[in-house]
């Protein structure tokens, strides 16, 4: 049974020309026929072989794959809407982000309340709020990656943009 990684190590392969299969298990210290039950999901994957993977093959869907797997981080890289019209996934986006705004506003009205003076529907606004919040994060990462995509950048330029905020921020 296929999980996301496997099913973005297959992707990925496809798209990784430049070496053989073999070389590429020889590279993460994998034997070939574990790559092959990886690539099908027959066989989990601990984090250590996703992160070899990821940094061997160099592919920024695979990376995304194995950072969700590996750190929770939410992913919507397989929303249909994504793949399809890049106007109707952009209205969708900006719905769903107005929606987390409004959220947002009252999530800050139950926060300034005293903890023993709120309401059980204020409680839950603030629950749900982390929830959301660490969605529209995976949200925003998916739709730059996917415009990317449809604008022609490759994915390793855009690999090295991630990189760099991510060194600046820590």
């Amino acid at each position: 049974m296929k999980n996301k990684f496997s099913e973005q190590l297959s992707l990925a392969l496809d798209r990784h020309k430049e070496s053989t299969q073999q070389q590429i298990a020889d590279r993460t210290h994998v034997s070939p026929g574990q790559l092959s039950r990886l690539k099908s999901g027959s066989r989990s994957t601990d984090p250590q072989i996703r992160k070899s993977l990821a940094n061997v093959i160099n592919d920024f869907w695979l990376s995304y794959s194995g950072a969700r797997e590996n750190f929770g981080v939410l992913s919507f890289q397989n929303d249909r809407q994504l793949q399809g019209d890049m106007f109707s996934a952009l209205m969708k986006q900006r719905e769903e982000q107005r929606q987390r705004e409004e959220l947002e506003t009252e999530f800050e009205e139950a926060i300034a309340v005293k903890p023993r003076d709120r309401t059980p529907a204020q409680q839950l606004v603030i629950e749900r709020y982390a929830r959301e919040y660490a969605e529209e994060i995976s949200a925003e990462i998916t739709d730059l990656a996917k415009k990317a995509e449809y604008a022609g950048i490759p994915m390793d330029k855009l690999q090295e943009v991630i990189d760099k905020v991510n060194r600046k921020n820590g």
